[in-house]
């Protein structure tokens, strides 16, 4: 996933909405900010999982499997 390109170049990339494509970039955003968290031992792997979960529930992502 090319992150220069805007909501409506990914939505119609991946034939997604312009919610969705949204959805992807802020669940892709908290998974950058979970990752930052867990590496400076803020939250553990249990914790991580938890939290991208809820985020998964959240955001709903499409691409979800691309990220990990």
């Amino acid at each position: 996933m090319d992150p220069t390109k805007t909501d409506a170049q990914m939505a119609k990339e991946y034939d997604m909405t312009i919610e969705q494509s949204q959805n992807e970039v802020q669940y892709k955003m908290s998974i950058k900010f979970l990752k930052i968290l867990k590496r400076k031992g803020i939250v553990s792997d249990v914790e991580y999982a938890q939290i991208d979960e809820l985020n998964r529930q959240s955001f709903s992502p499409c691409l979800a499997k691309v990220y990990v």
